[in-house]
């Protein structure tokens, strides 16, 4: 027979402990057929002039289930303990199943038509397990419960609740629901498979952010295309597509668009003179090269030697064209320059006629 030290009896008669009142309101009440009956972590009591805790885990409630499992049978649900104390003890009601849960170990209880009533005329409100404990000071076996109004382990609320509240709780519940297939947010679930409504409302709030986010950044394009419109005097976007499209028409603005790629030219060609990058001969073509491809012209500008006369090699001169009297058509000086431009015998050619 297990000793009395490692048994504890969760009321508070003269040696036993239970759970501590939450607030209770009044209206008809509705006894739980599931609810929570151990919760995890830390569970602290108040007995007597005694303080305590015991933890309760998952590991724990293993062992409770198993030895539930292997026992095979239901387990009983009395008033104020009276299994514990050798006298006449009518059930409560029954323990049917006993399961893992979010918070903690969850029970099944099928009440009796007479503890129906306790608890729906709040004679009874509260619940209180009896535990065996091992060795190591762990609880591993669940010997019963009972319907109790001494509490002493803190935290825990009462069996009944306002039928109104449930149901206005499972409205907002469903409610929250539909919001969230209405917006597209998957309702979140749970490791034992009942939906977390918490972590469902979260997301269905992270999703709502998004959609103000978005229609705020609406709202401030919609804003600047407003002033757009008022600015150039149009009602419509389209309207304004039209009027922009119409303030040059298209021959002035080709026309415009030579003009200026003229200027552009000239000012650069103008400046590769003065950097000493080219020779009368090439002002044509510098000019036109510049007019085709600006970016092009630049390039050449940019890597071109000066050409400016200075000291030269005979022998870098090559045979420079003569005249038809036999003359040489162009100095030396010239010569160089021309091979420094890379100019063909027909440029050169040219450039004697043009002489």
């Amino acid at each position: 027979m297990e000793t009395r030290k490692n048994i504890l009896i969760l009321s508070d008669t003269s040696d036993t402990l239970a759970l501590a009142p939450v607030g209770f309101s009044d209206g008809e009440k509705t006894p739980p057929d599931e609810f929570l009956l151990i919760r995890y972590g830390d569970n602290d009591y108040t007995k007597g002039e005694e303080r305590g805790k015991f933890t309760f885990g998952e590991a724990d409630a293993d062992a409770i289930i198993s030895d539930f499992s292997q026992r095979g049978k239901d387990i009983v649900f009395d008033y104020e303990h009276q299994t514990l104390k050798g006298v006449e003890a009518p059930a409560s009601g029954w323990i049917r199943s006993i399961a893992k849960g979010a918070e903690g170990l969850v029970v099944k209880v099928d009440w009796t038509d007479r503890a129906r009533k306790f608890l729906e005329g709040r004679e009874y409100r509260y619940h209180s397990p009896v535990l065996y404990f091992n060795k190591e000071g762990r609880p591993h076996r669940l010997h019963s419960a009972a319907l109790t109004n001494h509490p002493a382990l803190h935290g825990y609320p009462a069996l009944v609740a306002n039928d109104d509240k449930q149901n206005k709780e499972k409205a907002m519940n469903e409610h929250l629901k539909k919001i969230a297939e209405l917006l597209g947010v998957a309702v979140v679930a749970l490791a034992d498979g009942k939906e977390d409504e918490k972590a469902t409302a979260e997301a269905v709030k992270a999703k709502l952010g998004e959609m103000q986010a978005a229609q705020t950044a609406a709202q401030a394009e919609k804003a600047a295309v407003a002033e757009l419109l008022q600015l150039h005097d149009c009602k419509t976007v389209e309207a304004l597509g039209v009027k922009i499209a119409g303030m040059v028409p298209s021959g002035d603005k080709a026309a415009l668009e030579m003009k200026l790629a003229k200027i552009e030219a000239e000012k650069a060609v103008a400046k590769a003179f003065t950097d000493g990058k080219l020779v009368e001969a090439q002002r044509e073509w510098a000019v036109k090269l510049a007019e085709k491809d600006l970016a092009a012209f630049n390039d050449f500008a940019a890597k071109a030697p000066k050409v400016t006369p200075g000291k030269l090699d005979p022998k870098d001169l090559g045979n420079p064209p003569r005249s038809s009297d036999g003359a040489q058509a162009f100095t030396d000086a010239e010569m160089q320059v021309f091979k420094t431009l890379n100019l063909t015998d027909e440029q050169i050619e040219k450039i004697k006629k043009e002489k």
